[in-house]
């Protein structure tokens, strides 16, 4: 498999000449407000045949069903998580765009829980458990194809999860974690909490040795976006993420978007 990541929490896999796309976007909708002036450009697939877009959860800046559809073949699936929950308000506010973008799509859309696994092409996809900040269903994707593993985690909080997912699956390949550590405020979140919504950077790291990961491949982890008063993000995550794989013994790589890798 051969990988390379689009933007922020984006990334294209591709085997055998076909591709899937995770937590693709090019527009994050109302989320365009908390873009920094110093952030990664969005990168869209050439082509438009993906196979499948998984989504790990709704969030605008992961979920972009216009991108999705440039980005897929007319034949291709959305994977997603289900909401095991009974919908508040405050998920109308978090996912509610794209949900509504997901009803109206012409491509099938395909809810899946931890533990399910989906035959794309020459992909075979499972959905791992994943935590998040604001309480939104999400999962994590394990993506194997020729006998390698890759794992994205969007945009998760710390759980435990990670070492039976290597034990029923065996050690990953290339584990695309999220570690920008950033706290929130948001209106309706309140009182706001001073712990993270993402993993820190350390938990990053802690999360891939776990994983028995060949290489962390670090995504949701620089400012691209960062609100004052909303979306605050540590401001040394690159270091702190270099710094705490050196001593952990785990290999990592800041991988530049658009920039092919091998998995």
């Amino acid at each position: 498999m051969n990988w390379r990541r689009l933007g922020w929490a984006g990334v294209e896999i591709e085997f055998d000449g076909e591709t899937v796309v995770i937590d693709h976007v090019l527009d994050p909708g109302l989320l365009t407000a908390f873009l920094s002036d110093d952030r990664e450009p969005f990168l869209h697939p050439e082509g438009g045949g993906a196979r499948a877009a998984l989504i790990t959860h709704l969030h605008r800046d992961h979920a972009d069903v216009a991108a999705i559809e440039r980005a897929c073949a007319p034949d291709a699936r959305v994977l997603r998580p289900i909401a095991d929950t009974v919908p508040s308000a405050l998920d109308e506010v978090a996912t509610g765009d794209a949900e509504a973008a997901l009803a109206a799509t012409g491509l099938e859309v395909v809810g899946c829980r931890p533990g399910e696994r989906v035959e794309a092409g020459p992909f075979a996809i499972t959905a791992l458990p994943a935590a998040d900040g604001l309480g939104s269903p999400q999962v994590s994707w394990l993506v194997e194809a020729g006998g390698r593993r890759i794992l994205h985690a969007g945009d998760t909080m710390w759980h435990g999860f990670w070492w039976g997912s290597a034990s029923a699956h065996g050690a990953i390949d290339v584990a695309f974690l999220p570690g920008n550590g950033v706290e929130i405020s948001y209106p309706g979140w309140e009182p706001a909490a001073e712990v993270p919504a993402v993993m820190t950077p350390e938990q990053c790291v802690e999360a891939a040795g776990a994983l028995r990961a060949g290489t962390l491949v670090p995504i949701h982890f620089d400012r691209t976006y960062e609100h004052p008063d909303y979306y605050r993000p540590v401001t040394d995550a690159a270091e702190r993420i270099s710094r705490h794989a050196e001593r952990r013994g785990v290999g990592v790589r800041f991988a530049e978007v658009g920039e092919w890798a091998a998995a």
